[in-house]
């Protein structure tokens, strides 16, 4: 039997960041649905599906199959500045993401970013004001919007785990200044370097030993946030907040060995909970950075393989494109890019500009004889996706027009009569009494 050969290294960025794509793209029009709902309406998730069979009438929940959401939109971005300056400084990064919300594409109140949430909403506004700081523009989300995006940095870091913190942190302050968010982003990105390493001479680590060792990073990485940077964070109520990610960590391991995924999720889902959410967590998927980033690095570090691993993110709903995109980029890189399918990759929007871009990373350069700029490029798509809503928003209201008039129609149609039916035989088989027959004669008036 063939030892299978361990992928390159260019294999690996490439195959980060075009499974970042892909996995976000799966899991765009599954973002909000219930794993159970999804499981009823597209059984299993084998490729990109139509959105619209599980979201008629409402068209801002539709998405263009094979396009990726707001996630590789600014992991592109961050690729590009990495690839350009050899760092990526929070000020070129915020007039990137206003250069962005500032591109005219029909339709859009945002420019060609996709998929804004209230908290980029916050950060964009205090972007917008030069005078502040872009490491004090983030919101107070907890979620894992940073931790979605912050694979180009282990990728370009890798090997410099110092540095590599530190660009995280920087990276994540222009838009979530929560300690959890910011460690979740740490996660990441400290994971996709671990794959790297192994493309670089080092033995591949079981997976509970590189989530011990990931643990390890991301506890020095809270500790260099709370003493470096905690005056750009928010300030919460809990004093341990700045560990929960670190101590959620803690648990992966035994997680990994039993390989359970109900008892893995039921964990995780409690372990969120201890973590003073907002509300309540029942679902590993969603949005609060110590859940559904736990539940993305159990899935990717647990995971057989690219399709099993993705499929299985996009799979439980909830916050799907961040745990696709997550998932994505880890297992991507670990397997590299012959791992994804390639009717995924021939489907995904942009798929030659994300591959560049990892070769850019990769070399440390841009080469200009190929490449777009990413508000030309996302404008295109961003336009694209918003003509074809606009289509299928006039057809879904033709067909619920045509359907009122269908009901009105009926409504103005004079009533049936009233059909007579039958008894029931238990009634007509039974032998009736003699004052039953009697009483059924029609009675002669002339008779006295």
């Amino acid at each position: 039997m063939m030892k299978k050969t361990q992928p390159s290294r260019l294999e690996r960025f490439r195959g980060c960041l075009l499974g970042l794509a892909v996995g976000d793209a799966l899991g765009a029009p599954l973002v909000g649905m219930k794993s159970g709902h999804i499981r009823q309406v597209y059984g299993e998730i084998d490729g990109y599906v139509d959105a619209a069979r599980a979201w008629k009438g409402r068209p801002h929940r539709w998405t263009v199959p094979g396009l990726y959401t707001s996630n590789t939109q600014r992991a592109l971005a961050i690729a590009d500045i990495l690839a350009c300056d050899g760092r990526c400084d929070p000020r070129a990064l915020t007039d990137m993401f206003i250069e962005m919300a500032d591109a005219r594409v029909e339709g859009s109140a945002f420019g060609c970013h996709r998929r804004v949430s209230r908290n980029f909403r916050f950060a964009l506004e205090q972007m917008r004001s030069r005078a502040i700081d872009p490491l004090d523009c983030g919101g107070s989300s907890p979620g894992c919007g940073a931790a979605a995006r912050a694979a180009p940095i282990g990728l370009f870091h890798a090997g410099h785990p110092d540095l590599l913190t530190r660009t995280a942190i920087e990276s994540s302050l222009v838009t979530h200044r929560d300690p959890r968010a910011i460690a979740a982003a740490l996660a990441v990105a400290h994971a996709v370097a671990q794959f790297i390493a192994e493309a670089d001479d080092e033995p591949p680590h079981h997976p509970a030993e590189k989530a011990r060792l990931l643990a390890e990073q991301v506890r020095f990485g809270e500790i260099l946030l709370r003493e470096s940077y905690g005056g750009h964070l928010i300030q919460l109520e809990d004093p341990t907040a700045s560990h929960h990610v670190s101590q959620s960590l803690d648990l992966l391991p035994r997680l990994l060995e039993e390989a359970d995924d109900v008892l893995a999720f039921e964990t995780i889902v409690r372990q969120a909970n201890r973590c003073k959410p907002e509300r309540t967590v029942h679902d590993p998927s969603e949005g609060f950075a110590p859940a559904a980033t736990m539940t993305a690095l159990y899935l990717a570090l647990g995971g057989r393989n690219y399709v099993q691993a993705v499929t299985a993110a996009a799979s439980l709903g909830r916050d799907a494109h961040d745990l696709g995109a997550i998932v994505g980029a880890m297992v991507g890189t670990r397997d590299g890019i012959e791992a994804i399918p390639a009717a995924w990759l021939s489907q995904l929007h942009n798929a030659n500009q994300l591959r560049l871009r990892a070769d850019n990373l990769a070399r440390r350069e841009i080469d200009y004889s190929t490449w777009r700029g990413v508000v030309s490029l996302e404008s295109e798509v961003t336009a694209n996706e918003e003509r074809e809503r606009r289509k299928l928003t006039e057809r879904w209201e033709k067909e619920g027009a045509l359907v009122k008039r269908k009901k009105k129609r009926r409504a103005s149609l004079p009533p049936h009569p009233t059909l007579g039916f039958a008894p029931p035989p238990e009634v007509w088989l039974r032998r009736r009494t003699r004052r039953e027959r009697m009483a059924r004669k029609p009675r002669n008036e002339n008779r006295r």
